[in-house]
């Protein structure tokens, strides 16, 4: 059964690890395997422990869990927009992911219902989020979630130090929960 609670900063390094395993898992092709074998649980660890120090409402980060073991992870908070700062009024989901093994068993949609739950909690009517045009996958668990592309796209330089390199294009997709 999986189980959804409010991370800690001692689930730190968790987080890290999925983060890092997740990213070299469904990133392959997308971004250069160098960049993907060189990325590091512990300074991915040191970012993840200071977010879960400095949330603030609407953050928040969630854990899924199945038999005590944590297998993916959503962080949330305000939409950030493009021109800098925060837009508290809408929210926006940063990050979510789930251990490959734990793929297709539900942990990601308890994940998001979590998520989707908090914010509307918080007020906020729309949840807006990116993700990478080339990810297939990831945009058709977002769609059967309920979220729609609008239309609004965004070129990002991930990991413009790598030979092989391109930018990659990101979609905008949201969610209207009221």
């Amino acid at each position: 059964m999986i189980s959804v609670r409010t991370a800690t900063v001692d689930d730190s390094e968790r987080i890290a690890d999925i983060h890092v395993k997740t990213w070299q898992a469904a990133y392959a092709g997308i971004l250069p395997q160098d960049f993907l074998d060189h990325l590091e649980v512990d300074a991915r660890t040191a970012t993840w422990r200071r977010a879960i120090d400095g949330r603030r409402p609407p953050g928040a980060i969630f854990l899924a869990e199945v038999d005590a073991e944590v297998v993916g992870f959503i962080a949330v908070g305000g939409y950030r927009r493009p021109e800098g700062g925060l837009d508290r009024t809408i929210g926006e989901v940063f990050a979510i992911y789930v251990a490959a093994e734990h793929w297709s068993t539900r942990a990601g949609h308890a994940l998001m219902r979590a998520a989707v739950d908090h914010l509307a909690d918080h007020g906020l009517a729309e949840i807006r989020l990116w993700v990478f045009a080339d990810n297939p996958r990831a945009r058709r668990f977002y769609e059967r979630f309920g979220y729609v592309a609008d239309g609004e796209m965004r070129i990002e330089d991930v990991a413009a130090d790598y030979p092989g390199a391109r930018p990659v294009e990101e979609l905008r997709y949201a969610l209207h929960v009221r």
